[in-house]
């Protein structure tokens, strides 16, 4: 873990409990709280799990006329998990590597989260909080012993065939998506045949129509032609008359032309003059241009007897067909064509049967080889990680008990494969082997977890541990086997402990007092870093109280040299 680049950094604490304003800064290794009994040490983790999405009580608030407040700081840089969480909601930048979560409570009891700023809810905090602290608190379940997690931590001490796993979950996810599609299709049947039929009648009377794009507008105007057509003749005759005919008494339009270049014709030798005969001879062609255009359009008003009731009964046609496949004639020849994609999709659904049936099969064969596979490899990782628990109860005296993994087979295939693992644990020989969930005293769980911990510190990628008093019901050579592999797995993790023991204390690379102070009017915890002087009386205090001895600050000044000498000679303690 490179340094403090995945860790609880910091801790602001406004109007909570018995403090009134606190802030923590912590460092990467083995950060420890002491304090005497009641001094309120458990406030840190009753704060810390408030920023974790825990629910909110109505004695949190120090000041009942204010409202509290929680922040916490956490680097994410090279946490990839809660980093890909964060990135997909919208809750970080590509370029940041920290976020502050934090928590308000209202004086109304309410409360609300926040991460960098944007409000969030309390279920996303806990389910990002799994990927930034284990919380071990003291005569509570531990969240790290879910059988849940079982198989991960046996997948963790498999050294090669990663890609085994990867490739598995990609086919039980395809598996499970062709068998979807699969069952739609079978329990669709017959509203699929319903549907084929209903289909084909709509593309049969669309395609009867015989329709055609314009075709509306054409015979809306042909309608209106033939509903106008005396007016348009006497009006295209009375044009005709004024441009073109030679009947009347008035001369025509054309005739008033052609006399006018006759006229010019015997002028043109004067340029102004031979300029215009050009220009005149246009207007003369156009003019009969349109009256042979008039003359055709007026031949084509003789409309046959019938034709207005054929188009109004098209129209009606129409009018018919768009109120139930489109707005227009367009939209209805493109309902058409989906149309008869649609019913090419329905029709040739007994072959996509077929196809994924065969393809699941195909599919399932390889998955199972894969999960076979995987299955030996994670029997020799499950011996792996048995060995490692086991040598570190050794290290922890607890020599009498014994760990086992226990695989079986699932009875139905999962993403995960056809394995599922359960911890077995006896706490005496000769005692049967049950599961951890059984494990009875405190002290002997607080120990088995701390073991089981140290054996997968290097592929637990929880980077922040947090114990509340893990030392309670151990002492003498256990303590200090515990003291020792706390020390270890600091190495690995960053630790923030609650405890009494000046052995764990003294290994710390960070230590913290918590104190309270009563006046008439109220309790205060405050929290202050010791350092040197300061550190060893607190470690004298925890050996003999208040009135700690020259013999008890003697031995913690002792007991905090040998913390400064190599991890090899601090498990010597």
């Amino acid at each position: 873990m490179n340094e403090g680049d995945q860790m609880l950094q910091e801790i602001y604490i406004k109007n909570f409990v018995l403090i009134e304003e606190l802030r923590l800064s912590f460092e990467q290794g083995l950060n420890v709280l002491t304090g005497e009994t009641g001094a309120g040490k458990s406030i840190i983790i009753d704060a810390l799990g408030l920023v974790l999405g825990e629910r909110v009580r109505n004695d949190l608030l120090r000041d009942s006329q204010k409202k509290a407040i929680v922040e916490a700081v956490f680097a994410v840089e090279n946490n990839s998990a809660a980093h890909s969480v964060l990135l997909e909601n919208g809750l970080l930048e590509e370029e940041e590597d920290c976020i502050v979560v934090s928590r308000e409570i209202a004086t109304s009891g309410r409360s609300l989260a926040r991460i960098n700023g944007r409000n969030v809810n309390a279920g996303f905090l806990k389910s990002l909080a799994r990927h930034l602290i284990d919380m071990h608190l003291q005569d509570e379940s531990s969240g790290f012993l879910n059988p849940q997690n079982y198989l991960q931590f046996v997948d963790g001490f498999i050294e090669e065939g990663q890609d085994i796993g990867k490739e598995m979950e990609s086919l039980f996810l395809q598996i499970r998506d062709e068998e979807r599609q699969l069952e739609n299709y079978k329990n669709n049947e017959q509203n699929r045949l319903q549907k084929v039929d209903f289909i084909r009648y709509q593309i049969e009377e669309i395609e009867k129509a015989g329709l055609r794009s314009g075709e509306e507008e054409e015979l809306l105007a042909l309608n209106q032609r033939i509903k106008n057509a005396q007016a348009l003749e006497e009006g295209t005759g009375r044009i005709l008359e004024l441009l073109y005919h030679r009947q009347h008494a008035d001369e025509s339009a054309l005739d008033l032309i052609s006399a006018s270049l006759e006229n010019l014709g015997r002028l043109k030798e004067d340029e102004f003059l031979s300029r215009l005969e050009t220009p005149l001879e246009e207007i003369y062609y156009s003019l009969q241009d349109i009256a042979s255009q008039l003359s055709s359009f007026r031949d084509s008003l003789d409309f046959e007897p019938g034709l207005l009731e054929e188009s109004e009964e098209r129209l009606y046609q129409l009018q018919r067909l768009k109120g139930k496949y489109g707005q227009s004639i367009d939209e209805i020849l493109d309902y058409l064509g989906k149309a008869r994609l649609e019913l090419e999709y329905l029709e040739n659904s007994g072959e996509k049967q077929q196809e994924l049936e065969e393809s699941i099969a195909a599919l399932k064969l390889r998955y199972h080889h894969q999960a076979a596979q995987l299955s030996q490899l994670r029997q020799s990782a499950a011996q792996k990680l048995q060995e490692s628990v086991d040598m570190e109860l050794q290290e922890l005296n607890m020599p009498q008990v014994k760990f086992a993994v226990q695989m079986e087979p699932r009875e139905t295939p999962g993403i995960k494969g056809m394995d599922q693992v359960d911890f077995l644990f006896s706490p005496n020989p000769g005692e049967e082997m049950h599961s951890l969930s059984r494990i009875a005293s405190g002290g002997e769980r607080s120990r088995f977890i701390l073991a089981l911990k140290k054996a997968l510190a290097g592929i637990y990628m929880i980077p922040t541990l947090i114990f509340d008093e893990i030392d309670v019901g151990v002492g003498g050579t256990a303590l200090a086997a515990m003291a020792s592999k706390l020390y270890e797995l600091s190495l690995e993790h960053q630790l923030i402990l609650v405890t009494h023991s000046p052995q764990i204390a003294s290994l710390a690379h960070q230590h913290f007092l918590i104190e309270k102070a009563s006046s008439e009017d109220c309790t205060l915890t405050t929290v202050r870093e010791l350092e040197a002087e300061a550190r060893v009386e607190e470690i004298a205090r925890m050996l003999e109280g208040e009135d700690f001895s020259p013999l008890a600050l003697e031995h913690a000044r002792e007991m905090l040299t040998r913390r400064e000498l190599t991890p090899a000679a601090v498990k010597r303690e």
